[in-house]
């Protein structure tokens, strides 16, 4: 906290309890100042922006799956690999 000198343990919890109380209500505020501005600015209706926002979900999905598809298949590829050399240093 800051320098202050405080007389009694009850007046510096109390100073820390408004300066906590003061940071919530200050941070609901910008909160919902954003919210309100949002809301008044936004370039699309809320079901085009929910629209959107699944399509870039799912492409995001859908590249994942493609991606862990080409690993799966490089691993097992490297595995197999690696399994065929074990034998053949085995025999």
């Amino acid at each position: 906290m800051s320098e202050r000198i405080y007389y009694s343990r009850a007046a510096e919890e109390r100073a820390r309890r408004e300066q906590i109380f003061l940071t919530v209500m200050f941070l609901a505020l910008g909160l919902s100042i954003g919210t309100a501005l949002a809301l008044l600015f936004a370039p699309n209706s809320g079901s085009e922006t929910r629209k959107d926002i699944a399509n870039t979900v799912e492409g995001s999905l859908e590249t994942g799956r493609e991606v862990t598809n080409q690993t799966v298949k490089r691993l097992e590829k490297e595995i197999s690999e690696l399994r065929k050399r074990l034998e053949d240093r085995l025999n």
